[in-house]
């Protein structure tokens, strides 16, 4: 859907989107990833143009989910992930290289989705339970863009 939406129009090649897979193993998707990631890089800093997020009910983000162990990492780019209440193994860039890049846009929408957006954004910080939370880059911006019913919950400014 975005391919298709933003990706295309923009004339953006393929070679500088970097799609996930966690097929067959999780574990060797993640590292496969991981060298695509810095081989493209090469000696520079790794530090995405963009990075697309959503945001799930019970406040993950990516394939960072609540009370998982990645939810601690600070070393690795890309980490498998075995999160209990899913049926599959998925696999998911870290926190902290998702806070490197330059621009990040969490796109939100659903009724179901106003608690955890009202955690997340206006909550005490809880990173454990409401991962989207890690997400704050030191040198990036962060946008949220919410439908009314994703954001019915938050303090009105």
């Amino acid at each position: 859907m975005v391919k298709k939406a933003l990706f295309e129009p923009l004339k953006i090649a393929d070679s500088r989107i970097f799609y996930i897979s966690a097929l067959p193993n999780p574990e060797e998707a993640a590292k496969k990833y991981s060298k695509r990631i810095m081989a493209h890089f090469k000696d520079k800093p790794i530090r995405f143009d963009l990075v697309l997020l959503g945001l799930g009910d019970n406040a993950h983000t990516a394939s960072l989910f609540p009370h998982t162990p990645v939810l601690h990492e600070q070393k690795a780019l890309v980490s498998a992930v075995y999160p209990e209440k899913e049926a599959v193994a998925r696999i998911t860039l870290t926190a902290p290289l998702i806070n490197e890049a330059q621009a990040i846009s969490f796109f939100v929408y659903g009724e179901s989705k106003a608690e955890a957006v009202k955690q997340v954004l206006e909550g005490e910080k809880n990173y454990d339970e409401y991962p989207a939370q890690l997400i704050h880059p030191e040198d990036g911006t962060v946008d949220w863009f919410l439908d009314e019913a994703a954001g019915k919950l938050l303090a009105k400014v």
